[in-house]
């Protein structure tokens, strides 16, 4: 019973440690990161993001993203963040109030988040200590806010997804079916917020066929395929019938394989901006393509856009396997100039973020060690959501809905460095404070001091 009680004591006293540490986290990314009030700024009208919030606030239409001309109704973007950046303007307006509150829930968020980390990290076998680790070096670090796209909420959203379906993988049957309920619905609402997290889904999916076999389609085939249909769909008719052309999300992936793969293009938006490549090809920029956009119809120009880069990348292979491997670089080790040294004023966030690359492969390797089904999980993410990324231009925005993974499996060499660190320090002053406890039992003792 008293090993019972003093166990829990330092049980609780753990849990109190943690909490604190999350509450301090939070208050240090919010600190880091804060914005104050700018009473001259509004919600600008760039980028497409904010363009269709604009049309949703100002004439309840998903409609004209590009700034170079009204194009009419849209499918370019998922409808989540645009809906969310709207409803904000229709509470607080699009002047300095309304931008105030995006940019604060921003923060709030990536708070939030960072603040979770240690949840995270002891989740997918990885300990609080090493959650604590990698937040703080985040935090150091301070990688650059994105306030108008909806990286930042896709991180928080696949993060839970994640610890989810990492619980899920260990639970009985009847857990599991509860379980199921809830990561079908996540996981919904997480593809109708960002598409690009479909094909991480897919691989969970296949992985639960290829575990349960017919069982999956008795146990979880309702609550992990038929719900985040559900909840897609309807997005889906709306795309439908607007466009009479079957579009799940997003409709704009031949345009921007058209426009990173062209006799002008270079690996990066950046660099095609500074180009002028992106003012003569994108319908952003150049009103020209905006009124084919206009004429044909943003579905129809789209699949139009897709047969164009795929002539294109067969008619210069070479060229593209050169683009594709640049931006596999530069995803993995972000960069606008392929210098390391670009004179962007963030060298500190840069090499953070290599040097936390770099150890996440000794971070998957040690725990493959301890929790083999986590790291099949984060490997899932790590290798299939940026496929697609490599053959489009790089923006360093793209790799933040799985930053988190990096940075929780980066942070483990360090951890078990300062675990280890610890255990000696610990050791040794243990044995300090044996030889100098005193013995009155010894003779000596009393003849030196006394």
């Amino acid at each position: 019973m008293f090993v019972l009680s003093i166990y829990e004591f330092v049980k609780d006293r753990r849990r109190t440690f943690f909490a604190m540490a999350c509450i301090l986290l939070f208050f240090a990314a919010l600190s880091r990161y804060w914005v104050g009030y700018v009473p001259t700024d509004s919600v600008l009208r760039e980028p497409e993001s904010f363009r269709l919030a604009h049309s949703l606030y100002e004439t309840d239409k998903f409609a004209n993203p590009f700034a170079a001309l009204d194009t009419g109704p849209s499918a370019h973007l998922s409808p989540v963040f645009p809906s969310f950046v709207a409803l904000t303007m229709k509470v607080f307006g699009d002047g300095s109030t309304g931008i105030f509150a995006i940019r604060l829930v921003t923060e709030l968020t990536l708070a939030f988040q960072l603040a979770l980390y240690p949840v995270f990290s002891r989740v997918l076998g990885m300990g609080e200590m090493n959650g604590i680790i990698a937040a703080s070096i985040w935090i150091v670090a301070k990688p650059r806010i994105v306030y108008n796209h909806e990286e930042l909420y896709v991180a928080i959203l696949l993060a839970v997804a994640c610890c989810g379906y990492r619980r899920y993988l260990d639970e009985e049957a009847q857990g599991r079916r509860r379980l199921a309920w809830l990561m079908g619905g996540l996981l919904g609402c997480l593809i109708l917020t960002s598409q690009t997290v479909a094909p991480i889904y897919g691989t969970w999916l296949a992985w639960e066929l290829w575990r349960h076999k017919y069982g999956f389609f008795k146990e979880s085939f309702l609550p992990l395929v038929l719900l985040p249909l559900l909840i897609i769909a309807p997005w889906t008719i709306r795309n439908y019938l607007v466009f009479r052309s079957f579009i799940p999300i997003r409709d704009n992936f031949g345009l921007e394989l058209s426009v990173s793969n062209n006799d002008c293009a270079r690996f990066g938006i950046t660099a095609n901006e500074r180009s002028g490549c992106f003012e003569r090809v994108h319908p952003n920029r150049n009103a020209g393509e905006a009124r084919k956009v206009r004429e044909l119809g943003e579905a129809n120009y789209n699949r139009w856009r897709l047969r164009e880069g795929l002539d294109w990348v067969s008619l210069h292979p070479t060229r593209f396997l050169k683009l594709s491997a640049m931006r596999f670089v530069a995803f993995w080790m972000p960069t606008e100039t392929f210098d390391i040294h670009y004179a962007s004023g963030r060298h500190l966030e840069r090499v953070d973020i290599y040097l936390v690359t770099l150890s996440s492969v000794l971070g998957i390797a040690s725990l493959w060690k301890r929790d083999r089904k986590s790291a099949l999980l984060l490997i899932s993410c790590l290798t299939v959501f940026p496929l697609v990324y490599y053959i489009i231009q790089f923006e360093y925005r793209y790799r933040y809905p799985i930053l988190w993974i990096t940075f929780l499996v980066g942070a483990l060499p360090l951890t078990a460095f300062a675990r280890q660190v610890s255990e000696i320090l610990g050791l040794s002053l243990q044995n300090h404070r044996t030889e100098a406890q005193p013995n009155f039992s010894d003779p000596v003792f009393f003849r030196r001091h006394f």
